[in-house]
This record gives C-alpha cells, structure tokens and sequence, in this order.
C-alpha cells in the first residue's frame, strides 16, 4: 500500500556557490591531516607547512584572479548590453519625437487648409447671398413699375367707366 508522503509532491533547492570555500576547506583539512601523519623532523615538517601554504596561496590567488576576470568579463558584457539598449531607446524616442512633430505639422497644414476652404466658402456664399438680394430688389423694381402700369391702367378704366356711366 502506498503511503500518504509519496502522493505529496515535494521540491528539491540545490545551492550551487562558486565552490572557492570548499576548496579552501578541504586544501586546509588535507594539509592538517597530512602534517599529523607525516613522520618529519620539525624543520621539516615547518618547511612543509611554508611549501603548502605557499601552494595554497598561489592557488587562492589564481583562482581569485580567475573569478575577477569573469566577473569584469560579465560587466563589461552587462555594459555594452545596456548601452545598446540605451542607444535603441534613444532612437526609437527619437523616431517617435520625429512622427509626433510630423503629425503635428500635418494637423496644422490640415487646419489651414480647412480654415482657406471655410473662408473661401463663406466669402462666396457672401458673394452669392448679395448677387440674390440685388437681383430681387430688381425684380421687386421691375414689379412695381409694372404695379403701377396696372394700377395707371385700372385707374384710367375706372375713370372710364365712371364717366360713361355718368353718361348714360
């Protein structure tokens, strides 16, 4: 039957370091160990010890010189990669800058264009309104003078008729 635990999932974390530690602790714990097993005269065995940590030493040191060119390899790596995204930014803002004042000078001229066209329209209209007005004022004139032909003329008829039927 099986138990409980083995339907529970579980996680597994594993540190990974640069491991510089663990070689300086086990160079440390091998050295320990072989000074308390070698058989030396004391000299010797103080020689052993300057020779080891002398070993030890170059060893740190090349290792360190190691880490710190890869880590100055990644800087310089990480540098070159912001600046380029920093160039790419700056052009596409620049891009950018260059079609907002170009939407902007397309929206002025547009502006312009439909403020002649409104002012042209309006100024015919105007003209057009004033043409209107004139030609019924002359029409009106040319209906009067005719009004007042009818009107001679009915006045004459009546002046007419009123003396013929005074006559008679």
């Amino acid at each position: 039957m099986p138990d409980r635990r083995d339907e529970v999932p579980y996680v597994v974390v594993e540190k990974r370091g640069s491991g510089l530690g663990a070689f300086l602790g086990g160079a440390i714990a091998g050295a320990l160990v072989a000074l308390l097993y070698t058989p030396r005269t004391g000299d010797e065995t103080k020689q052993e010890i300057r020779d080891g940590l002398a070993r030890l030493r170059e060893d740190a040191d090349h290792r360190f010189n190691l880490l710190r060119t890869e880590v100055e390899d990644r800087y310089d790596r990480v540098r070159e990669e912001v600046g380029e995204r920093i160039e790419l930014a700056r052009g596409d803002v620049k891009h950018k800058k260059f079609q907002a004042e170009e939407a902007v000078k397309a929206g002025r001229a547009a502006a312009k264009r439909a403020r002649a066209e409104l002012e042209e329209r309006l100024e015919e209209s105007k003209q057009s309104y004033s043409r209107n007005v004139e030609e019924l004022a002359e029409t009106a004139e040319v209906d009067v003078e005719e009004a007042k032909k009818v009107v001679k003329r009915a006045v004459q008829d009546v002046k007419k008729a009123v003396s013929e039927a005074a006559e008679d």
